[in-house]
């Protein structure tokens, strides 16, 4: 298995793109003064998926030592603390900013002021969905397509259903825990279009965050709608809750071919513990250490150098499965180090 120091390299090389052979190899800023960039993002420390944005900015901050790269988030978030939060750093006049578009009728108007006073913005994790003319005008995207997510991950479980491993989907349930969150709606969207067009019933279901309440809205849930034998969780954390709730009412939600299937999504230890442990059958990684690194990178390119891809960056969605778990497993251990990774592990 390629070792963790190696997967960094490779996806550092994946990120610079051809692009890396045009840059000096001293990338010390010529006036000795530093650049600040701020990344301000919905993922907090109660999320496991902020060791990767950590680590990857501590990896860019070797290669590029005349950046000061700052992360603000809140663990108790909202829409409206997001756009406090984006106002504030947009306040102190930064060299750059790297934020995810969770909802773009809210961060429109501050973005094109920031942009417009010449502050550039990189979109990571979340983009603005609209088309190009329409979108917030920011540099690039850095980030998963979780519309591809959704399906990517949709594809997989029919793959499975011909194999034999599951049950045809009758009715599939997305189980959302943020009804706002652009992100979130495109991976329930995702699904709907491929489970839709097997021919099962589709529906989405607001379950909130707060654990007691998500279950007895699931609950609620399945036990009026009883052909529903697939709930896709659309985060890692709220996966057991509804793998829980489907075995209290004796829905058998192990991967075989009886009762309920559930789905997941990112690479976090539950998700992955999850499909090891055969209570999932299947989730994704969405190249979140490249979406800390890359969206930076190309910060400091376009403030340098005028740079500008010509495209989005998509650094997702990987389908892990039974198959590839167990490499998922030994890289993030080495991310989250071995108690993290057991403590996240709701299972």
């Amino acid at each position: 298995m390629m070792t963790f120091k190696g997967w960094i390299l490779a996806a550092t090389a994946l990120a610079t793109t051809a692009l890396t052979a045009t840059l000096p190899d001293a990338a010390m800023a010529q006036d000795g003064e530093k650049l600040r960039f701020v990344v301000v993002s919905h993922i907090g420390s109660n999320d496991p998926n902020m060791n990767w944005l950590t680590m990857a900015m501590e990896e860019f901050g070797k290669k590029y030592p005349d950046v000061e790269a700052e992360y603000i988030s809140t663990n108790n978030y909202s829409i409206q603390e997001h756009v406090r939060l984006l106002e504030q750093a947009i306040a102190t006049r930064p060299d750059g900013i790297a934020v995810p578009i969770v909802s773009p009728d809210a961060f429109e108007g501050p973005l094109r002021r920031a942009i417009e006073s010449g502050i550039p913005v990189v979109a990571f994790n979340i983009a603005d969905g609209r088309p190009e003319g329409e979108r917030i005008p920011y540099v690039t995207y850095v980030g998963g397509d979780e519309l591809l997510t959704g399906r990517k991950l949709g594809e997989y479980a029919l793959s499975q259903v011909e194999a034999g491993v599951v049950p045809a989907p009758t009715r599939v349930v997305c189980a959302s825990h943020d009804s706002a969150h652009e992100g979130l709606k495109k991976r329930c969207a995702g699904m709907r279009e491929v489970m839709e067009a097997s021919g099962a019933k589709f529906d989405e279901l607001f379950i909130g965050a707060e654990p007691a309440t998500a279950r007895n809205t699931l609950q609620s849930y399945l036990s009026a709608n009883t052909d529903t034998n697939y709930i896709f969780t659309v985060a890692g954390w709220s996966a057991p809750w509804a793998w829980g709730v489907a075995n209290e009412m004796g829905l058998s939600p192990d991967v075989d071919m009886e009762g309920v299937t559930v789905l997941t999504v990112d690479e976090g230890p539950v998700s992955i513990e999850g499909v090891r442990q055969g209570h999932v059958l299947a989730t994704n990684s969405q190249g979140f250490w490249l979406q800390g690194y890359a969206p930076l990178e190309w910060l400091y390119w376009n403030v340098k150098h005028g740079y500008a891809p010509q495209q989005d960056i998509l650094t997702g969605p990987i389908i892990i499965t039974k198959e590839n778990a167990d490499k998922w497993s030994d890289l993030v251990r080495s991310v989250f180090g071995e108690e993290a990774y057991n403590q996240q592990n709701t299972w």
